[in-house]
Order: structure tokens, then C-alpha cells, then sequence
């Protein structure tokens, strides 16, 4: 018969029973199908949204790789060149573009299903980072609440389509930092998990160069980490593995005479690195830690840019408002130490100590971190909230505290986020980025010459991709130091341009350098061939000594047009009285002001008197729809011919027209 007491002990082993029985019932966020799935959906969104308004080339490191990618299926090595004629492996690690290198295989003229890849990595980035933050005990409200803050994130999402390698970087970290979990509890060191991590370690250099620091960070972590007797052997296998994997790289880079650490930093780095070390350290560190920790980390989880009025005094407003994002992740990378003293720890703090060496920090560099920092700043927020929580239950006032909570969440993380969903991060809500395929300046290069020609240019591979031209920027970076005309003219002579590419590629209405366009458009040497709204762009033939064309001499700049008018044509003609080898003739832009512009042509007269068409179009020529993007005819043998003229006829002959950049270029006699 059973006693008080016996009923008590029974009962009390009842909960555990019924709690093996039918597990308690869980929230529908907070089951994995859920908690993944929505903050995912809602980030494929949110790139759908972003996606429009980013154009490939217009970062010139997506051109890159591409050029990368499709130089790896044409079969060159990696001390091979690329079409704008850096080496192969000499800009960026190939490991990225050596990825895509199948796709371009499969598409060679599409764009769409690189784009694809980054999506396919962004998803990955939520499904790794949940069962990351899982592995770490985080509970399913901070990693939904995490997830949410990498779904809305302007700078994540606008990579999540980008030809780029920011998403498969973040994946392949993520999956480092699980297998270092997982190999940090086995007894051994040469395990399939720990092949793995070295593979992943050794991948994130091959994909970006930043992953060195990463690396730098898991090998501190190693030596730190208490192994018994064999303390090095683990730091040892993975700087050794590393090693061994970037071999390929580093022994194709002194192939081709590039430096180890590849052209694009080490010319960074060294145009930037000028005096002693005590004068880096003193102006460079500061500067650059604090504009991490102020703007870059802040822009990259919660901006508060457009479509958010950030101008006068909402803009400090804003500014201050933003700290509390380095804050609470300050607070929750404190309590990350507490709880865990895992290798994220080392491997974001390193990593982050790298990225102050560069005199520009900004959300590129922190977003290869970001789902580590996302879930400090949660963790923050909720270590925070805490004893918010325990004084107003205490006082019978936690649900106006709760409304209070999510009241702020909602003023300073996800109400300025959701209107800016629709923005690439690079500019307002509305802007596109520069857009080089399809345009009318890339079609002209394209035609222009031959592959071997250079074009002076700010985007070397992006210039290289649309136009099929070797490239190069010796002017550009010249001028960005010293707007000297000598200087100017030594640096296109050195680089032996044949053409000058100019516009506001990097930016809406930022022209890339107002020095070379005040240059060129006062040069007799350099010729206006075409302008075109699109990114503000101008192409301009440089000709004469020391150019790339030293014998071309512009035929029609010594004369001036004459208009005349035959039924409904409207003419304008250039004579120069005697005949001339012609190599080639162009129209940037003709068309009625009023009235419609039936068809264009631009024509030679032969020493005979006979007029022939070198090029026509059934259109006006220009900038509007319908309209023919220019005329261009080349002569290889020179075309003798006493004149030019162009024909413009329709119903609106006889009125006002525009005709704007019309040459005949043929060897200086």
C-alpha cells in the first residue's frame, strides 16, 4: 500500500516519464524547417529585390574572375594570361573563378548561372549558420533572430547575387568553424575531420586572399588551445597543409614574375605603405579601427542609409544611434569568450586586426564575417535584455517592458532595414550600378582595332570582358596623385593606349577621373568618338606620337562642315580638297530635334566624284530606344577619298538636328 510519501516519490518521477513520452510542444519558428526557412525566404527576397540594380562588371573584381574563369576552360595554367593581360593567378587567388570555371564551360555567354552560384551559397550561409550557432547551444529565438539580421542586411543580400566571392566564402567558413568543433573532440590529429578542416582552411585563401587572417586566427586558436603533450602538432598540421595547398599559386606567381602576394594587394599595399613602420602604426591602425568599429561593422549589419533621411541632423542622430550595433556585439563576443572560448574567437578577431592594415575599411571587409557577428550582436542584445527582464517581472511589469523591446527593435533594427530592402549597398535605394554589357560604349571598343590594343581605363576587367581589349591604368592612378599634364601624357605613352575609356562606372554621377576628361577633351591627340548617357561614358582614340596609333591624324579636324538640304535630306560634309587614305570614319550621335529620323549614313567621295556609303542605319543614332547605337566603318588597306559626309533624311529635314562626334582618321601624311 502505498504511503504519502510513496505517492510524492512517484509523482515526481512522473515528469520525466511524460516527458520521454510526448515531448513538450515546440513554437512553429522555433522547429528548423521553420527557423531556417522563413529568415531564408525572406533573404531571397531581399536579393530579388537587389539583384536589378547590380549589373555584372560593374565591380570590376566580378569581370576578374570571369576572365579567370573562361582563360581556365581555354586551358591556360595559372601563370597563364587573361584577356585584359594579367596573369591568370597574378590579381586574385584562382579558386573562386576555377568554381565557376564548369559554368562558363556550360554558359559561355551567360551571366545568369554564376549569378545563380552566389544564391545557392547565400542559402547555404543560413542553413550552416543555424546548425553552427545549434552546435554552440544558442537557442532556436537568437539564431532565428540572427538569421534575420543576415536576411535583411543590405550588403549580404547584395552579394547573395553578385559574380562574387563573398557567399562561397562565408559557407566554406562556416563549415570550417563546424569541422574545428568536431576536431577538437577527437583524440587524434590526422582524422577525416581533420583533413577537412585543412582543405577548408587551405580553400578559403584559394577563393580570398583575406582568408589568410583567417587562418591566422584558427592557427593562434590551435596553439592556445590546451592538447597535452602535443600542443604544436595540430597548429603544425594545418600551417603545413596550407602551405602545401597554396604551392600551385605562389609557384605560378614567381613563374610570371608577380609578386607572392599577388598584384592587386601588393600594389595596394605598397602605393598605401609609404614611410617608416612607426608612421603606419601611428596614422594607419588608429584611423582604420576606428572607422571599423564606427561605420564599416555598423554598415554592414543595421546601415541607416537610404532611403532613411541621413542628412543635417538626422545624420548624427543616425551616426550615434549606430554604435549600438558595435555595442552589443562587443557585449556578446565578451559573453562568447565566457560560454565557449572557441575558435571563432581568434579567427574573427584576427581577421578583423587584418583588415585595419588597409586605408579604406568598409562593409567588404566586414562581411566575410558577418554571420559570427550577427550572432554576437543578438547575443549582446539578449545578455542585455536580461536583467531588463528580471527587474520588470520583479516588479509586475514585463509585458510594457516586452511592447517596450519590440518597439525598439522595430525603430533601430528592422524598421530602417525593410525599407532599404530594394537597395544595392553601394548606393541609394533607386540607383543602378554602371552597366557595361549591352552598352553603346563597349560596342564601339569592341569593334575598334584589335585584341592587342590597349584601352586606358579605370576598370581594367570589366573593360577587358565587354570590349575583348588589353587594358591598363597607369594614367589612372597617375592622375589620382598629381593632375599634370607631362606626367599624363608619359603615363598613356608608357602604356602605349590606343583608346580612354572614361565615365562614372564606380558610381551615379562620379566620373572616374575628371583629370584624364579634362585632358582628353582639350587634346587634339585625343578624339571623341562617342558619348552615351548610360554611366556618363566617353570614348575617346588617342592618335598621333606616342599613342598607340603614332600615324593617324583626324582628317576632319582642319575643315569644318557645310550644311545643305536635297528634298527630305539634310547633309553635312567634310572636303578636304584632295585625296586621303581613309582608315576609318564614325558617328557618335545624328537625329532630327523635331520630327522623325528616317535613316543615317555616313559616306566617302571617291577620287572619281562618286559618293559611296562606308555605313548607314534605318534610325536615328544615339541614346534613345529604337535608335542606332553609332556608325563605324574600317578600312585595313586605307580608302582613298576626297570628302565625307553624313545623311540624315526623314520627315523632320529641314528642321533642327544634333550631330555630334563625326571623324575620319587616316595616317598622317
Amino acid at each position: 500500500m502505498l504511503t504519502s510519501g510513496d505517492s510524492q516519490t512517484e509523482g515526481a518521477s512522473l515528469p520525466p516519464i511524460r516527458k520521454r513520452l510526448n515531448p513538450p510542444h515546440r513554437t512553429w519558428w522555433k522547429r528548423p524547417v521553420f527557423g531556417i526557412g522563413l529568415p531564408l525566404a525572406v533573404g531571397l527576397v531581399h536579393v530579388a529585390l537587389v539583384a536589378p540594380h547590380y549589373f555584372v562588371g560593374s565591380f570590376d573584381d566580378d569581370a576578374s574572375y570571369i576572365l579567370t574563369a573562361r582563360a581556365l576552360v581555354a586551358g591556360q595554367g595559372l601563370a597563364g594570361h587573361v584577356a585584359s593581360g594579367a596573369v591568370v593567378s597574378g590579381s586574385y587567388a584562382p579558386g573562386y573563378s576555377a568554381l565557376m570555371a564548369p559554368l562558363v564551360w556550360i554558359w559561355p555567354h551567360s551571366f545568369l548561372p554564376l549569378r545563380l552560384l552566389s544564391v545557392v551559397f547565400f542559402g547555404l550561409t543560413f542553413v550552416l549558420t543555424w546548425i553552427y550557432l545549434g552546435r554552440r547551444g544558442i537557442g532556436e529565438g537568437p539564431r532565428v533572430a540572427a538569421l534575420g539580421l543576415l536576411a535583411l542586411g543590405p550588403p549580404l543580400a547584395t552579394y547573395g547575387s553578385m559574380v562574387m566571392a563573398e557567399t562561397p566564402f562565408l559557407a566554406t567558413l562556416l563549415v570550417l568553424l563546424i569541422l574545428v568543433d568536431k576536431w577538437d573532440r577527437e583524440s587524434r590529429v590526422w582524422t577525416r575531420t581533420g583533413v577537412g578542416v585543412i582543405a577548408a582552411a587551405g580553400a578559403l585563401i584559394w577563393l580570398k586572399e583575406a582568408g589568410v587572417g583567417v587562418v591566422a586566427g584558427l592557427l593562434l586558436w590551435l596553439l592556445l588551445r590546451p592538447q597535452g603533450g602535443r600542443r604544436l602538432a595540430r597548429p603544425f598540421a594545418v600551417g603545413l597543409g596550407v602551405v602545401a595547398l597554396l604551392l600551385p599559386v605562389v609557384a605560378a606567381r614567381l613563374v610570371a614574375g608577380v609578386p607572392v602576394t599577388g598584384s592587386r594587394y601588393s600594389s595596394e599595399l605598397g602605393a598605401f605603405y609609404q614611410g617608416n613602420l612607426v608612421d603606419r602604426v601611428v596614422h594607419v591602425i588608429p584611423h582604420s579601427t576606428w572607422h571599423l568599429l564606427a561605420t564599416a561593422i555598423p554598415a554592414t549589419l543595421v546601415p541607416y542609409l537610404s532611403p532613411i533621411p541621413f542628412k543635417g541632423h538626422w545624420a548624427r542622430l543616425w551616426e550615434v544611434v549606430s554604435w549600438q550595433v558595435t555595442l552589443f556585439i562587443l557585449l556578446g563576443a565578451v559573453v562568447w569568450f565566457r560560454k565557449h572560448r572557441d575558435a571563432a574567437l581568434t579567427v574573427v578577431a584576427v581577421y578583423l586586426l587584418e583588415t585595419v592594415f588597409w586605408p579604406e575599411v568598409n562593409e567588404r571587409r566586414a562581411i566575410l564575417v558577418v554571420p559570427v557577428l550577427a550572432a554576437w550582436y543578438v547575443l549582446g542584445v539578449v545578455t542585455a535584455w536580461k536583467p531588463v527582464r528580471s527587474w520588470s517581472a520583479n516588479r509586475g511589469q514585463l509585458m510594457p517592458a516586452r511592447m517596450v523591446a519590440a518597439a525598439l527593435a522595430v525603430a533601430v533594427v528592422v524598421g530602417p532595414l525593410v525599407p532599404q530592402m530594394p537597395r544595392d549597398y553601394l548606393f541609394k535605394l533607386g540607383q543602378n550600378s554602371s552597366h557595361f554589357e549591352g552598352s553603346r560604349y563597349a560596342s564601339l571598343l569592341s569593334h575598334l582595332g584589335t585584341p592587342s590594343d590597349i584601352v586606358e581605363t579605370d576598370y581594367l576587367s570589366s573593360t577587358a570582358l565587354f570590349t575583348g581589349h588589353r587594358t591598363a591604368w597607369t594614367a589612372f592612378n597617375g592622375a589620382v596623385t598629381a593632375c599634370y599634364l607631362p606626367a599624363l601624357e608619359g603615363q598613356l605613352a608608357a602604356d602605349k593606349a590606343a583608346f580612354l575609356l572614361l565615365g562614372n562606372v564606380n558610381k551615379p554621377g562620379v566620373l572616374d577621373s575628371p583629370c584624364l576628361f579634362s585632358y582628353a577633351s582639350s587634346s587634339p591627340g585625343a578624339v571623341r568618338l562617342l558619348h552615351t548617357s548610360r554611366d556618363n561614358a566617353t570614348v575617346f582614340e588617342l592618335i598621333g606620337p606616342g599613342t598607340g596609333n603614332p600615324t593617324l591624324t583626324d582628317l576632319t579636324s582642319a575643315v569644318g562642315p557645310v550644311a545643305s538640304s536635297a528634298g527630305r535630306s539634310t547633309i553635312l560634309e567634310w572636303n578636304w580638297g584632295r585625296p586621303e587614305a581613309v582608315d576609318q570614319v564614325t558617328v557618335g550621335e545624328a537625329a532630327f530635334t523635331r520630327g522623325e529620323t528616317a535613316s543615317v549614313s555616313v559616306e566617302l567621295r571617291r577620287p572619281d566624284g562618286v559618293w559611296s556609303v562606308a555605313d548607314s542605319a534605318s534610325s536615328p543614332l544615339g541614346d534613345e530606344r529604337g535608335a542606332a547605337p553609332y556608325l563605324l566603318a574600317t578600312f585595313p588597306a586605307g580608302e582613298p577619298a576626297t570628302a565625307m559626309r553624313v545623311v540624315m533624311s526623314g520627315p523632320g529635314s529641314g528642321g533642327p538636328f544634333t550631330i555630334e562626334d563625326v571623324h575620319a582618321l587616316g595616317p598622317d601624311s
